[in-house]
């Protein structure tokens, strides 16, 4: 399967990843033939790309890390608080406590983690997907470093609960499609104080989760809000989900903004390790992350473009490719497959490309 803009989708393609609303609504199943009717609506909704099937390959099943009914129900869970959160109590957070112990679960039962897929969804379920997304990353950053479960659960927990602040913020300033104005730029840093607030007076909620959603957005050379911690100052939590929540904003469409290519949000976050993050929790973060994940259109040095068919923890810059157009952008008549992996290192990948035709 081939990750497509929306544009270039056309009639009669075949849809290969379902897509969900928050309430888990299904808009679009796996394996449904496309229509223009599904485009335009999949396009007043937001979603501007989608996983196609390329009839000329194997199938090819990539299976999600964490199980879609548990990711669902923690977007679900996420929706409600935020549209409810004057009803946030300490019932909610045994709720939250289910939902992250079954992700946490489904990792640990897996040898050998590496996100392989990027998610589609309306620009209108940013903000819940983001926030389950961000603890998962963060999850497997933490079972990396060795982390216990009762840890796991309180890192789950923050993560995903680190930007209810943002229910306080006028949902113009948050959804704003336009640069923010320095005045709009200062409330919104006020979620991370506003969140924790909320959250303050709610006994069963660790203090290292609640330290997640008042510090997240502090960085480690002592520049960021809202206190300017500096490196160790900030719980390893904390700078844990800086991370992951900064990757994962940068790979997902905003309303004012395009997502850019895994691999320039990770070149991002490596670029400022030391400075935003701290550099050894980097290291461990982009580990479990395919520079190239599956349906990902590239460019070989050859000139030759194809794209992203499975990848290999170990090589996580060399993936299996199929190759469909010649150094002269020609339609190759026969596509082929090649595992970067086992090719001469002369052999690589200088840039990705979303402008792969199927027909």
């Amino acid at each position: 399967m081939i990750l497509l803009p929306l544009k270039m989708v056309r009639e009669g393609m075949i849809n290969a990843k379902p897509i969900y609303t928050s309430k888990e609504q299904l808009l679009l199943d796996e394996g449904i033939v496309v229509k223009e009717r599904y485009l335009e609506r999949l396009g007043e909704l937001g979603i501007r790309s989608l996983y196609i099937i390329d009839d000329l390959a194997d199938k090819v099943i990539i299976h999600d890390i964490v199980k879609e009914e548990f990711k669902m129900n923690s977007i679900s869970k996420v929706e409600e608080i935020m549209r409810n959160i004057c009803c946030f109590d300490e019932k909610e957070v045994e709720g939250i406590k289910k939902d992250i112990n079954n992700i946490i679960e489904e990792l640990l039962t897996q040898e050998d983690v590496l996100l392989n897929l990027c998610e589609i969804r309306s620009i209108d379920d940013y903000t819940y997907g983001h926030s389950v997304n961000v603890s998962i990353l963060s999850l497997i950053t933490a079972i990396n470093l060795g982390y216990s479960k009762d840890q796991l659960l309180e890192l789950g927990i923050g993560a995903l609960l680190h930007d209810i602040g943002k229910t306080k913020i006028s949902l113009k300033i948050v959804n704003k499609p336009s640069s923010l104005t320095t005045k709009e730029f200062n409330e919104i840093k006020n979620h991370t104080t506003l969140g924790y607030e909320i959250l303050s007076d709610i006994e069963n909620l660790s203090s290292n989760s609640k330290d997640i959603v008042l510090m997240h957005h502090e960085r480690f050379d002592g520049n960021g809000y809202p206190n300017n911690l500096k490196g160790k100052e900030i719980p390893e939590f904390a700078r844990i989900v800086a991370i992951a929540d900064v990757y994962d904003a940068m790979i997902n469409d905003r309303v004012y903004r395009l997502r850019v290519s895994t691999d320039n949000a990770l070149d991002y976050v490596v670029s400022v390790s030391g400075t935003q993050f701290d550099d050894s929790l980097v290291q461990e973060f982009i580990k479990n992350i395919a520079r190239y994940p599956v349906g990902q259109g590239i460019v070989l040095n050859t000139g030759f473009k194809g794209y992203v068919i499975s990848n290999k923890k170990n090589h996580r810059c060399r993936p299996t490719v199929r190759i469909l157009y010649n150094y002269l952008g020609e339609r190759l008549e026969v596509p082929y497959i090649t595992d970067l992996s086992i090719e001469d290192d002369s052999i690589k990948i200088i840039g990705v490309t979303n402008d792969i035709e199927l027909f």
